[in-house]
């Protein structure tokens, strides 16, 4: 199927209704979106150990525009089938300001999905969002004044996703002796699990996302794939819980290198990362405050290693034992708990780490082989080093954190002696050596002592942040 034969077999797609119900101490939302003429999608999300005087103890008009907002964010997984011209909304009524606000996430969100299928999303009247102005379906604006502040008594709640990142900042918390909680949003990969129960968490808070089976049917009928902005539905839902159960703050653990475009396309930068980037998260916060009732500690939504880089994480990441036999982050395999070792990512994990975790433990322990023996995985290594037409579609980090990553493990390896892997030698060949030595070297001592100022931490967590970066260095 084409894009032009979907968007004229269907006109828009409507956002029609939100309803929920608390059973058995579990919260199911469900959402109903209409693809025109007769597609009907019910999205849902089970919460568990929520109680109806958890939700009662809210305003309100915030619980309405929490769960009507989290649905605006399901919308761009069942909008990308079709593309239809229209998103309509009737479940409650969006401001001038909201309707550009999502109109750009489904921009920069989506430019990944418009890249890989080819999509021209610069046409006139591409995509509109209208709203229902209907009195009974507007979300009444929340009285911040309305808000306890004693409801807000849990300071930490931290989103893990079984990767590196969510693990240093459970370690660094796990350090400084803090108290914290986790949340787990299913399906999820059993490293997040494994990740959680290693840490020192009071609790582990978890729900479910059921993506409604009749996308999965369109998607084996030819229907539009691809990606779409998780980052940025994993957002509003930490907000439903971070209300709920009274969260002071939800520490995100996205990084400064997630702000490197992948490639340009119709004049757009495309960013595999966009809603983990600095952008999407200053922009978060300003419609969380104006529309979801947050505040400085009222679920307040930050990333707390905003100012470092994947290189950093990688060498606070190697100071927790106890996290290394069982983080994952391979898309691939993380499903079934493992590292597929020739994608991108894998590839990517374990340059970043071969400077500060030995290689045995690196082969043994993390990964079954010592991927840098692998010589076929050379093209993959030139497109992480940005030396290929495209930075891999994937959460990697820049190609400059790649290069120093290279740098250090030749030179470790080389101070003790010890032959470069092949593929660690092709890239000392076609990369490394159009660069001289001391170069290298100043490039290595100013990406491991960065400190990007475009955060949001608070004094205590650049505080706690900072000691653990220079106690890892």
């Amino acid at each position: 199927m084409t894009i032009n034969s979907l968007r004229a077999k269907h006109a828009s797609l409507i956002y029609q209704e939100y309803q929920y119900q608390v059973k058995h101490n579990q919260l199911l939302i469900e959402f109903k979106f209409l693809l025109e003429p007769d597609i009907v999608f019910t999205p849902r999300l089970m919460i568990d150990h929520v109680s109806e005087d958890m939700i009662a103890a809210l305003p309100q008009p915030l619980w309405q525009s929490l769960i009507f907002n989290l649905g605006l964010a399901e919308l761009p997984s069942y909008w990308k089938c079709a593309c239809p011209a229209v998103i309509k909304i009737e479940a409650g009524h969006l401001t001038a300001e909201q309707i550009s606000w999502w109109q750009d996430l489904f921009l920069k969100g989506m430019g990944e999905f418009y890249y890989v299928n080819h999509i021209d999303f610069t046409q006139e009247n591409f995509l509109t969002i209208q709203t229902s102005a209907l009195p009974e379906k507007t979300i009444k604006t929340v009285d911040m004044e309305s808000l306890p502040t004693t409801h807000y008594r849990q300071p930490f709640l931290i989103p893990v996703g079984g990767g590196k990142d969510s693990g240093l900042t459970l370690g660094i918390l796990t350090q400084a002796k803090l108290e914290y909680d986790c949340l787990v949003l299913e399906p999820t990969t059993p490293a997040a699990d494994l990740l959680a129960q290693a840490s020192t968490c009071g609790r582990t808070l978890t729900a479910q996302r059921i993506i409604d089976p009749i996308l999965l049917d369109l998607n084996q009928q030819g229907y539009l794939n691809g990606h779409t902005p998780f980052s940025a539905y994993f957002a509003f839902f930490s907000l439903v819980i971070g209300h709920l159960f009274g969260y002071q703050q939800i520490l995100v653990s996205n990084e400064s290198s997630a702000n490197q475009a992948n490639l340009l396309y119709q004049g757009l930068s495309v960013n595999h990362q966009y809603s983990k980037s600095w952008e999407f998260e200053q922009k978060f916060r300003s419609y969380s405050q104006q529309f979801l009732g947050c505040d400085k500690h009222k679920a307040e939504y930050l990333s707390f290693l905003r100012p470092v880089s994947e290189l950093q994480i990688a060498q606070g990441f190697s100071q927790f034992d106890q996290f290394l036999p069982v983080f994952k982050s391979c898309n691939v395999g993380q499903k079934h708990n493992q590292w597929c070792e020739h994608c991108a990512k894998c590839l990517f994990v374990y340059l970043i780490l071969a400077p500060f975790v030995e290689q045995t433990i690196l082969f043994q322990k993390i990964f079954s082989h010592d991927l840098l023996t692998d010589e076929t995985l050379l093209p993959l290594a030139l497109g992480l080093l940005g030396k290929a037409e495209i930075k891999p579609l994937d959460c990697v980090g820049t190609d400059q954190e790649v290069l120093v990553a290279c740098y250090l493990t030749i030179k470790k390896l080389t101070s003790q002696h010890q032959p470069l892997p092949i593929l660690l030698e092709k890239i000392q060949q076609k990369v490394l050596s159009q660069y001289q030595p001391e170069e290298l070297k100043l490039l290595s001592q100013k990406i491991l002592t960065s400190w990007d100022e475009h955060n949001n931490l608070d004094t205590k967590l650049t505080n706690l942040l900072q000691s653990a970066i220079t106690l890892s260095s």
